[in-house]
């Protein structure tokens, strides 16, 4: 790649120059500690803020010293597949994650969320139609909830929604610390090359605190377990600007700006994707008032990826705007039948396309959402939830307007007849307006190989009717003191009226690809997941099994992934300064075409972690330790081998 050697010397020395700093007197406040008796849980409800109040079974999360321990060096893709019912589709060489939950992926299916902002990217080709660029240094937490719901920054979703939230100054500094640090340096073996993080963050008092953050990453290609050598080099650059000011006793003001640039190969071509996410909030916590919990947000996030082709020009280029509000309030009352916690409020985003692709057509398209929902709580046994959402859409290009509107249902209950068992069933209705890709595609397909798309501005949206139940064992102290066990069985069916699919035209007057709707799809899914923790040994199990099918010819969905099982194990010794541990991921086979189709495949994962001080912690991974060759489901090429990684983070 032009330039990366020069890129990767002068990374280098700017890294050594900040370690440099860390030992020195500069910056000589009290550490930011990490707590290391933090539980290892891949399937624990993470609650942010008001944006999850309405968090429930269906909710799993990942964060803190899950992600160091587990995955030192990892990409995107590799932290989302940690979680149970979750995968991830990547196009060649591409850094970008299209995000699949319970069978559901690309246009929108399922909503994207960083620091509560829209990442809504969609460009038309052999890849993932829908990805998310984000650099994993800078993550804290991800939160995914399964399923259509009708509160929440989730119009359009009726797969589900992922949030991801970046680092802040409590993140960083200890109760009591002004200011301080993390700086952090990785390495792959499979794929060499450096990652190098530095993060700061300064308390202005009680009422203001900042954090600025850099990333810079310069890899090369790996090798797959067969030997090949897969095009994957990448340099990447990030920076992430934070800051919270409180002018009096339950206000509070953020903001937030990062900017991601990524430049890689695909196939012939060079690529740079630049994401730039700008945002402001503000929340307002009534001290007198137990109905006044407002959270309120505005943002913009722009996507921009460039081609050049093998003599270095430009032949391509594809921007994506979005802008949104997004506004919430929490009430909390208290009636003869209960504790009620009431939501309700709105979010609105609009995306204007801009492409020099026919093939991804320039437009705009609005979308609008309200909704209620009420929690009631009834002593503490029973949780009914019930609620409504009204959506709407528009798109528009030159030529073509399109709109709609609908009311969905959300309804649920949970029973706790016993403070260890928890049983649930609910029921939820999702709404999805067609994409401007889906409804306007128009052109002929690049050269050397024909066809033809057609536009079909007649699309009706996707309507998801989505069933789910569940039941969760939770037991403390259960062989020993302080240990603690939970097992869960979750189960669902989305029956999708109209779901849209490409098909193949074979008529005399028109011949190719148009976007139509079937009448009907089914996705089954079926979740089996444990969690076992103690001051000397954690271990979990998931197992889960998806199957979707297109009612109309009874052929099976496209984009549902095999049955996956993971297992992991693990030690704590030396005052658990030390943790170490396996991990088992056994996937099984998917039929389809010659291209998608994929063999029954095993891994097995080595992980640890060292705590040298209070201040330095150290991971390593051997991630595939067999070497094994297989290929994830629907990805074009084969995943890596062998592949030691490494990481020392140092907190000042």
């Amino acid at each position: 790649m032009p330039g990366t050697s020069r890129r990767s010397a002068k990374g280098l020395l700017i890294f050594t120059a900040i370690c440099g700093a860390v030992a020195g007197p500069a910056w000589s406040q009290q550490a930011a500690p990490t707590d290391p008796d933090t539980e290892i849980l891949l399937d624990a409800v993470t609650v942010f803020g008001s944006r999850a109040a309405n968090a429930g079974p269906d909710t799993r999360s990942m964060a803190g010293e899950t992600l160091e321990r587990r995955l030192p060096a990892a990409r995107l893709g590799d932290i989302l597949s940690g979680l149970p019912g979750v995968s991830t589709q990547v196009a060649s060489g591409d850094p970008g994650v299209a995000v699949n939950v319970g069978g559901m992926q690309d246009f929108g299916r399922v909503t994207v969320l960083v620091d509560g902002a829209r990442q809504n990217f969609q460009k038309n080709g052999h890849g993932p139609n829908g990805t998310v660029y984000l650099d994993t240094e800078m993550l804290k937490e991800v939160s995914v909830t399964s399923g259509s719901g009708a509160a929440g920054a989730g119009g359009g979703a009726i797969g589900g929604v992922v949030r991801f939230a970046t680092v802040d100054a409590d993140d960083i500094l200890a109760p009591g610390v002004t200011r301080g640090g993390r700086a952090r340096l990785s390495f792959s073996g499979n794929g060499d090359g450096p990652t190098a993080n530095l993060v700061t963050a300064a308390r202005m008092g009680d009422g203001a605190d900042v954090l600025l953050g850099t990333t810079w990453r310069d890899i090369g290609n790996y090798t797959s377990g067969g030997g090949a050598r897969v095009q994957s080099a990448q340099t990447m650059r990030s920076f992430l600007l934070k800051g919270r000011f409180r002018p009096a006793d339950g206000h509070e003001l953020s903001f937030s700006a990062s900017r991601y640039d990524n430049d890689f190969m695909n196939g012939a071509e060079r690529r740079d994707v630049l994401t730039e996410t700008l945002s402001a909030g503000y929340r307002l916590t009534s001290l007198t008032s137990d109905f006044w919990d407002l959270d309120a947000r505005v943002y913009s996030t722009r996507t921009r990826q460039r081609e050049y082709d093998i003599a270095g020009a430009q032949d391509g280029a594809f921007n994506v705007r979005t802008t949104g509000i997004d506004v919430s309030n929490t009430a909390r009352l208290v009636s003869g039948h209960g504790d009620h916690t009431l939501r309700f409020g709105f979010d609105t985003y609009r995306d204007r396309v801009a492409t020099s692709s026919a093939l991804t057509p320039d437009g705009t398209r609005r979308a609008a959402s309200v909704f209620i929902q009420d929690t009631l709580r009834h002593a503490d046994w029973l949780e009914v939830v019930a609620g409504l959402r009204w959506d709407s859409y528009r798109l528009a290009n030159a030529t073509t307007r399109i709109k709609g509107n609908r009311l969905s249902p959300q309804v649920s209950v949970t029973f706790s007849p016993r403070d260890w068992i928890s049983v649930d069933l609910g029921y939820s209705e999702g709404y999805r307006g067609p994409a401007l890709t889906e409804s306007l595609i128009e052109g002929t397909h690049p050269p050397p190989v024909p066809g033809r798309f057609f536009p079909n501005p007649d699309l009706r949206p996707e309507i998801a009717r989505t069933l789910q139940a569940g039941a969760t064992l939770r037991f403390a102290d259960l062989a020993r003191p302080e240990d603690s066990l939970s097992v869960s069985l979750r189960g669902f069916q989305n029956n999708v009226t109209d779901y849209i699919d490409q098909v193949f035209l074979s008529g005399i007057s028109r011949q190719g690809y148009q976007y139509q709707n079937i009448a009907k799809a089914r996705v089954r899914g079926l979740t089996l997941s444990a969690e076992y923790d103690s001051p000397r040994m954690f271990g979990s199990f998931s197992a889960e099994y998806l199957k979707g099918v297109n009612l109309a010819d009874g052929s099976a969905l496209q984009k549902v992934p095999p049955y996956r099982i993971v297992a992991t194990a693990g030690l704590r010794a030396m005052e658990q300064r030390l943790n170490m541990g396996a991990r088992l991921t056994v996937v099984g086979a998917k039929g389809g075409t010659a291209a998608s189709a994929t063999p029954r495949y095993e891994t097995v994962d080595l992980f640890a972690t060292y705590r040298i001080s209070d201040r330095v912690l150290a991971n390593v991974a051997v991630n595939n330790l067999f070497d094994r060759d297989y290929t994830q489901f629907l990805n074009t090429n084969p995943s890596p081998g062998r592949n030691v990684a490494a990481a020392l983070t140092i907190n000042f």
